[in-house]
């Protein structure tokens, strides 16, 4: 059915909910909130955005337009704590909205836009309870590309993508979910990376902005020691990964469903859900692409 005719028909079967919010949470993010709120509020409108202020006090939540923005008091950074209040926060939504997403500030969400217009026209259409994306690392090749314009469309400057497992998130939900802390995985469903809807993950689209978040991320307080030591790397260790994964093998791709590539490494995932059923992490983090993959032409100028 069309998408406009989805939306008169499910006027017309009196549903009272509108259909998609968005949600995350952020402190201090001048740069990724730019890019997170541009996008989010084209896709599904900047009233259905809301974004979780964690104590910011660089200004960045106080020019987001429509966008909503809750305010929370500053402490120190702990993953459990965040993930519960915004399992809770995502519930509450559900009373208002029939789908809710949740990502992270520098993640980024596309439904393949050579079938849907939106990620509202993905969510009206699409009915399963929690839906997975297929993720990637959008990668900066330091040697051949300028340091990231945030005023400009990402896939204008950025087009090499990898695959990764822990970037194949349960992102949309239509039922009350529990996720693990990192929102990777969530007790309510298993993962299944196999729905038109991708992640691009900013993490790595720029080495310079990346030095400066890794300079904010390791001084700010944290829980406890061990608690995010990823985002605590020394610059040396953070740039020599960057560039080992710029100088991967490229090639191009299609991101449909010929893809054999996309197909190997959905399966992947799959098979790494059968001996992990029960485990807080019910997929194999580690599985990562060998490869750069070139952005499909159908992407570009969308994300």
């Amino acid at each position: 059915m069309p998408c406009k005719l989805m939306v008169v028909s499910c006027i017309l079967r009196g549903m009272i909910k509108k259909p998609l919010a968005v949600v995350t949470m952020v402190y201090n993010e001048p740069e990724h909130l730019r890019v997170w709120s541009r996008h989010y509020g084209a896709q599904v409108g900047e009233t259905a955005c809301y974004v979780i202020d964690h104590g910011s006090d660089d200004g960045s939540t106080s020019r987001l337009g429509q966008i909503n923005v809750l305010r929370i008091p500053r402490s120190p950074q702990d993953d459990e704590r965040r993930t519960r209040a915004i399992c809770r926060f995502c519930d509450s939504l559900l009373e208002w909205y029939d789908s809710v997403i949740y990502t992270d500030v520098d993640e980024i969400l596309l439904a393949d836009p050579a079938l849907f217009p939106s990620l509202t026209a993905f969510a009206l259409l699409n009915r399963m309870p929690i839906v997975t994306a297929t993720g990637f690392d959008v990668i900066h090749i330091p040697d051949e590309e300028e340091r990231f314009d945030y005023s400009r469309p990402i896939s204008l400057q950025r087009q090499h993508l990898r695959f990764s497992s822990a970037m194949c998130k349960p992102v949309l939900t239509r039922i009350p979910i529990t996720w693990a802390p990192g929102f990777h995985c969530c007790e309510e469903s298993v993962p299944s990376p196999g729905a038109p809807l991708f992640l691009f993950h900013l993490r790595y689209a720029d080495l310079t902005s990346g030095l400066d978040r890794l300079e904010r991320t390791r001084n700010q307080p944290w829980v406890s020691e061990n608690a995010g030591r990823h985002q605590r790397l020394e610059n040396t260790d953070w740039e020599n990964m960057v560039r080992a994964m710029a100088g991967l093998p490229r090639v191009d791709s299609t991101l449909d469903t010929n893809d054999e590539r996309l197909g190997f490494w959905r399966q992947q995932v799959e098979n790494s859900t059968l001996s992990r059923l029960h485990d807080l992490y019910r997929l194999d983090l580690h599985l990562s692409g060998n490869e750069l993959w070139r952005l499909p032409d159908r992407f570009v100028g969308r994300v």
